[in-house]
């Protein structure tokens, strides 16, 4: 068995490096403990962290997909001066660390493109791949904790579409600070929690699709997940630990009325994320008090909404900045 969790067992170092006394391979056996069910799906396990979603094989699929819809939005796997960090001249091996890797197809898609680079991928379950590429190693790890590597040990971390699993972005960003080098990088790419227009037109069209956000958003504060991907680069700023950040934001289409045919098949199946989505924050619904009724007909105008009017758009977050 190849997945590895950590053991919280930390270093003081200026570099530490991988000591097998750091982490515990898993086996076959401990799989289960990660996991139980509720409502027909599959959750993490670790009942003090607030991450909503299931992470079962229908969830671990809209992972895969968003992967998908991420690369083609911004047209490659990675912004910012990832080549240039990760080709730096210093003598030891360089090395990336992926927060919430879920399945796992960023790290191996990096693994590829980067083939002398060690790539970590963190989560709190162990979904990614148990095969992974020799310089690719899967850890078992909480974000909002303290992380087993020293300071200044990564040339690289990777942020992407962990709002769900941080209560604290601002104290994760000190952590992410220490691990970085000097002139390391950080990158944090956030879908923001809402629907818009690609043109400006009034969401009066959708009213159902942004009433679902709203009523969503209020259910994620009572576990103090407020929405951030648009205040990210002001908490870069803010931590004084990072050059100015370089800021981005793509629009994703909902459904296939982009002229772009690259657009369109992204759009295509941001749809089907999305339906997936919505299906997948049901048993949270539930948890906050809404009756099956209510659910079932807050998803169901929500889906009706995304379905039929033109011009939709997720809005894709993006913020890069180097350590200083």
């Amino acid at each position: 068995m190849t997945f590895e969790y950590t053991e919280n067992m930390l270093h003081d170092e200026d570099d530490a490096s991988d000591a097998s006394s750091d982490v515990t391979e898993l086996e076959e056996y401990d799989f289960p403990d990660h996991f139980f069910e509720r409502d027909g799906r599959l959750f993490h396990s670790h009942g003090s962290l607030p991450y909503p979603l299931p992470v079962d094989g229908p969830e671990q699929a809209r992972l895969n997909n968003l992967h998908r819809i991420l690369r083609d939005t911004v047209e490659f796997h990675y912004l910012g001066p990832v080549t240039e960090v990760l080709n730096d001249a210093r003598p030891r091996q360089k090395r990336v660390l992926d927060l919430c890797t879920g399945t796992g197809r960023w790290p191996m898609d990096m693994a590829r493109l980067f083939p002398r680079v060690k790539i970590y991928g963190l989560d709190i379950v162990p979904i990614a791949t148990r095969r992974p590429l020799r310089h690719v190693q899967f850890e078992i790890h909480d974000i909002t904790e303290r992380f087993r590597w020293g300071n200044g040990a990564m040339d690289f971390i990777h942020a992407r579409n962990i709002d769900l699993a941080v209560t604290d972005y601002p104290e994760l960003l000190r952590e992410v600070a220490r691990l970085l080098r000097p002139g390391g990088l950080f990158f944090s790419g956030e879908i923001g929690r809402s629907i818009d227009f690609a043109h400006g037109s009034s969401l009066n069209q959708a009213p159902r699709a942004r009433s679902f956000f709203q009523v969503v958003n209020r259910s994620l504060e009572l576990r103090h997940l407020v929405p951030i991907a648009d205040s990210i680069p002001g908490f870069i700023q803010q931590s004084r630990q990072f050059t100015v950040p370089t800021i981005q934001t793509f629009h994703i289409p909902v459904g296939d009325w982009h002229h772009n045919l690259v657009m369109k098949r992204v759009g295509k199946m941001y749809l089907a994320a999305l339906k997936d989505f919505a299906e997948s924050l049901k048993p949270m619904l539930r948890e906050a008090g809404m009756t099956q009724q209510e659910i079932n007909s807050l998803v169901t105008g929500f889906i009706e909404d995304i379905e039929r009017v033109p011009g939709l758009v997720g809005v894709y977050h993006t913020a890069w900045a180097k350590k200083l």
